[in-house]
C-alpha cells in the first residue's frame, strides 16, 4: 500500500512556517506521499514524518491509503 497525505484545512491559529509550506503544497498539488514531499520540499524524512503526524493529530491533513494493485491488475487479461 502507498500512503498519501491529503490536505483537509488550514489552522485558525498561527503555526510554524514549515507546517504552512506543507499544507499549501498539499492543497495546491493534491495528495502526495511522504517521499514525494521529502524530494519536492527538501526536508529530511524524519522532519516530514514528524510534521505530518502533528498535522494529522490536529486534523489539518488526513492519510489516504492506495493499494499498489487495483482490481484492474487482477483482471483476466492481466493474469
Amino acid at each position: 500500500m502507498v500512503y498519501l497525505w491529503k490536505f483537509k484545512k488550514f489552522p485558525q491559529e498561527p503555526v510554524n512556517q514549515h507546517y504552512i509550506k506543507i499544507l499549501l503544497y498539499l492543497k495546491n498539488n493534491g495528495p502526495k506521499s511522504s517521499k514525494e514531499l521529502v524530494e519536492t520540499l527538501n526536508y529530511k524524512p524524519k522532519t516530514i514524518s514528524r510534521i505530518l503526524q502533528n498535522l494529522r493529530k490536529h486534523g489539518f491533513v488526513e492519510v489516504v491509503w492506495v493499494p499498489k494493485k487495483t482490481l484492474k491488475d487482477y483482471s483476466q487479461e492481466n493474469l
